[in-house]
């Protein structure tokens, strides 16, 4: 520590060091008010379907809202459809409203990164007598009291808090990015839970239908034993065909109760609160696939987790840079008043002023570890980078050909087989009602237009969810 310790006497000299005492502290006001933190906005990042709503400015009552009340909650269901199911998950979405507190952090981080560090006040009472005062004939001391005001200055000088405050900011891009992943991640569940939901109710509705037909083969059957056509084992049939169709109606009513309460959980709804979805399965106009390099440039350019990739490298160098220069010593000048008890001695009390500089000398400690480990930080993000490319360039793959097979048993596999299969269907029920066809055929074609129709609402589901997730891998809503 080097000290410096430099005194005047009242009187013209002192008045001039005061004067230079203030000068000193008006160019530290100038100097500190030039370092205020101005506010950072964060590098916006490419939005996926829709602008994420910043759920900062969502007040607790929308969550309080999904609350069921004392009295209860209202039995009437709640519609959505698929851009209102979107919105109501991005505004009451836990798992998003949880992943932008990240973000918050990250900006807690960047204001403590910015603060100024706070001067240090340090007194002192020095040589006082042990027993009787100090006087002529027992000289000693004389007393005196000091009081110091430090400030450190290393920050400044060496760029400390100039680089913190960039990694900080690097923090923040790092952290927007990421929510920004959260978000198309959260909303390409979505999606994917109300074309669930789209799908399990097709499903329920050919169950149903399918049980309708049995019934009313069933009475086909029954007139036809009452008029001794036929006997009755075809009844007992056509009544465990029924049945079975039965438990596929109550499968069917589980699998869409499971894909509602999915739904609404993403869309914040920790109540029981009936929810229905408004839509179709029907494609009008089948999108024109995309080349699978065409659609990973896009990707490289729109994912947010390769965007926070490519931030966090560049927050990552940031760090190298801050603990580098978090390896220079540090300054602390001081400024301090003293106040010597001379009356008991014959002579009268003195005012004097001080100066001290404190400065840690790195000899052992620069910071090597901490420096160390920011380049194998900087390291370890460009090779996360390489690894996420080489699984982005697969997941892209992967994505394009799900869609083109969804696109071609939409358009080539499917036209035509859903109704022909009903009027084999019908045809063959119309005819065993006359008796031109025995019950074996009618189950058989009741079979085959089930299956067809089940291919029919699978082909249609899995295009919307093959589309949809192809936009999710690129980032982007290319296909519409």
């Amino acid at each position: 520590m080097l000290h410096m310790n430099i005194a005047a006497r009242r009187g013209d000299a002192y008045s001039k060091h005061a004067c230079g005492g203030v000068a000193l502290a008006y160019s530290t006001i100038l100097v500190l008010t030039s370092c205020t933190m101005q506010e950072y906005r964060p590098t916006p990042v490419p939005a996926f379907l829709h602008e994420a709503v910043p759920v900062a400015s969502t007040t607790s009552n929308s969550t309080e809202s999904n609350k069921p009340s004392a009295e209860g909650h209202s039995t009437e269901a709640r519609e959505y459809t698929l851009d209102a199911a979107i919105r109501q998950a991005l505004e009451a979405d836990p798992q998003i409203r949880a992943g932008f507190e990240t973000v918050r952090q990250a900006e807690a981080d960047l204001i403590t990164a910015g603060l100024l560090p706070n001067p240090d006040v340090s007194t002192d009472l020095l040589m006082m007598p042990w027993g009787k005062s100090f006087r002529p004939t027992k000289q000693g001391g004389p007393s005196q009291t000091d009081a110091f005001v430090g400030f450190p200055i290393d920050w400044f000088v060496f760029g400390k808090r100039a680089a913190a405050i960039v990694t900080a900011q690097q923090g923040v891009d790092v952290a927007t990015a990421q929510f920004a992943d959260l978000v198309r991640l959260r909303i390409s569940e979505t999606i994917a839970a109300f074309y669930d939901v789209l799908e399990a109710q097709e499903q329920l509705e050919l169950a149903q239908e399918d049980l309708d037909n049995l019934s009313e083969v069933e009475r086909i059957t029954a007139n036809r034993v009452e008029l001794g056509g036929v006997g009755t084992i075809e009844l007992d049939r056509i009544r465990v065909s029924i049945y079975s169709s039965r438990r596929e109606v109550r499968s069917r009513e589980t699998l869409l109760a499971a894909a509602l309460s999915r739904l609404r959980a993403f869309l914040g709804f920790a109540a029981d609160i009936p929810v229905a979805v408004r839509g179709d399965l029907d494609v009008m106009v089948p999108a024109t696939p995309l080349a699978p390099d065409a659609a990973f440039s896009l990707a490289e350019e729109n994912r947010p987790d390769l965007i926070a990739l490519h931030r966090q490298i560049a927050m990552a160098t940031a760090g190298v840079e801050f603990e580098e220069r978090r390896a220079y010593p540090e300054l602390k000048p001081s400024f301090g008043y003293t106040r010597q008890f001379q009356k008991e001695m014959g002579f009268p009390d003195a005012e004097s002023w001080n100066v001290a500089l404190q400065m840690t000398l790195p000899v052992f400690d620069r910071n090597q570890g901490n420096i160390a480990k920011a380049k194998s930080a900087r390291t370890q993000a460009e090779l996360n980078l390489n690894a996420q490319l080489v699984t982005l360039r697969a997941e892209i793959d992967q994505a394009v050909k799900a869609y083109q097979a969804a696109r071609d048993a939409l358009t080539i596999d499917d036209p035509g087989q859903l109704e022909a299969a009903k009027n084999v269907r019908d045809k063959i029920r119309a005819a065993y009602e006359l008796g031109g066809k025995p019950l074996i055929e009618v189950l058989d074609a009741q079979r085959a237009y089930r299956e067809t129709y089940r291919l029919h609402i699978a082909s249609r589901s899995g295009y919307w969810h093959s589309l949809h997730g192809l936009n999710a891998a690129i980032g982007k809503q290319v296909l519409r």
